[in-house]
């Protein structure tokens, strides 16, 4: 099962996710962990404790990412960081990755199977 999210027509994936924070040094990663834990800055969202942070590696924690929050709030949360953490390059990168992902799957699809749905919704891939 695969499960994707549309941003912008773009599908998103947590594989973008962690591309996203492999493009973080260790500081900001450091950092973005932090923001992962404190509540006044999710502003009612679930925080993700320290202790599964502490020692959570990129993957881990994309993975208690889409664990705590689904993949399109996992996406919404991630944004929210990047820009308290001032990387904003980040956030063109991850919208720019998944737009390229989409057009390269739709050239690979016959037009049947192209989706059409465009905008901010989630789909779910069942394979």
């Amino acid at each position: 099962m695969q499960y994707c999210v549309f941003l912008s027509g773009a599908a998103m994936t947590p594989e973008d996710l962690l591309n996203t924070l492999d493009d973080l040094g260790n500081e900001d990663f450091t950092r973005f962990k932090w923001f992962l834990q404190q509540p006044e800055c999710l502003e009612g969202l679930p925080v993700i404790r320290k202790g599964r942070l502490q020692a959570a590696n990129r993957e881990d924690t994309v993975d208690l990412l889409v664990q705590t929050y689904t993949l399109p709030g996992a996406l919404g949360v991630t944004r929210e960081v990047l820009e308290k953490i001032h990387r904003n390059d980040l956030l063109h990168n991850l919208q720019r990755g998944a737009w390229q992902e989409r057009q390269r799957r739709d050239v690979q699809l016959r037009p049947s199977e192209r989706s059409g749905v465009s905008g901010c919704c989630l789909c779910q891939d069942v394979s």
